[in-house]
């Protein structure tokens, strides 16, 4: 279970650096979580209580909001990029 919290901790910073338009912090804790959710084992929830079992699949589905409320973020962002990248092109 520590390790799903971890997971939420990290997602809940990313998306407080999505919103703070710190892109530089949310590319770091993106690529730690994604380390702790690849080492994680397949069988994680197999060995855990029912009420830890319940416990389990609120913190992924909090981790699923956070991920949903980062997206139009990092969206927005690109979008911004886009039209600099457009805007800097050298004149053909």
């Amino acid at each position: 279970m520590s390790a799903l919290e971890h997971l939420l901790a990290l997602s809940e910073e990313m998306l407080s650096a999505a919103a703070a338009g710190d892109w530089e912090t949310l590319t770091e804790r993106e690529a730690a979580r994604r380390a702790l959710a690849h080492s994680l084992p397949a069988t994680l929830t197999s060995d855990l209580s029912r009420a830890s079992e319940e416990r389990a699949r609120l913190v992924i589905e909090a981790c699923l909001r956070c991920d949903l409320s980062i997206r139009p973020l990092v969206e927005a962002r690109l979008n911004e990029l886009r039209v600099v990248l457009r805007a800097e092109r050298p004149a053909a």
